[in-house]
């Protein structure tokens, strides 16, 4: 396709991995402060390649992260006659960050099937308690990420292997635990667990409506207020 770039780079034998540690200034004023980049661990291993970098703006620090995603292909070299393994650029995104934190990359399968999919820290909440993720699942089909849009309205996220979806852990005057099924490119809302001085648990029924299943005076301690819930039928933690 035409919007693909094709950078004529051997694949490395090594994990390619870096933070920047010297900021580097461009002509429109922005610098590079952070770098993650993996080619060995994301995606398909070793055929996928990742880059997030963080850059600010030095007058007044505006942030944004720019992320590229390469997939490994073969490239005829003529002159060479032979096939050389290069990186085509597959999709990029850009996208406005907190000043704050770090980006923060993890790296791990949020669908359970065997691909490793990618997040990064693309805000801070609830005095940081809530940490609000940006998540990109892997498509072996295409060869590329999927950026879930809605992932951002969900901090905290994390695998639940128990239940096979994903959790979401909210701080609020309350704290909220939901239960999260990937469709497409969204995550979709089929449970949540909510506690304040009583403990309420809601599932979405067929008509897409959240009914309430069980309700009950929350007993717990500091640390149980906190935690997240894997199962909600019956409740677990």
């Amino acid at each position: 396709m035409d919007f693909f770039k094709i950078f004529f780079l051997a694949l490395p034998a090594l994990l390619l991995f870096s933070c920047s540690g010297n900021p580097k200034h461009d002509k429109e004023g922005y610098f590079s402060e952070e770098k993650f980049v993996d080619s060995l661990n994301a995606g398909t291993k070793g055929k996928t390649k990742v880059e997030f970098e963080k850059f600010r703006y030095t007058v007044n620090g505006d942030v944004f992260v720019s992320i590229n995603f390469y997939k490994s292909e073969k490239k005829w070299i003529k002159g060479e006659k032979t096939d050389l393994d290069i990186w085509r650029l597959t999709n990029s995104f850009k996208f406005d960050k907190d000043g704050i934190s770090g980006m923060d990359v993890q790296i791990g399968d949020f669908n359970n099937d065997g691909f490793n999919d990618i997040t990064y820290q693309s805000g801070i909440a609830a005095r940081g308690g809530n940490i609000v993720m940006t998540l990109f699942v892997y498509d072996p089909h295409n060869k590329d990420f999927i950026h879930i849009k809605n992932s951002e309205s969900y901090p905290n996220l994390t695998y639940n292997a128990k239940l096979n979806c994903i959790n979401s852990l909210i701080l609020t005057g309350s704290t909220i635990t939901s239960f999260l099924k990937i469709r497409k490119d969204s995550l979709q809302e089929f449970a949540r667990i909510d506690v304040s001085d009583k403990i309420v648990v809601q599932e979405k029924d067929s008509t897409g409506k959240f009914k309430t299943i069980e309700e009950k005076p929350f007993k717990g301690n500091d640390e149980d207020f906190y935690k997240t819930f894997r199962n909600y039928k019956p409740l677990e933690y």
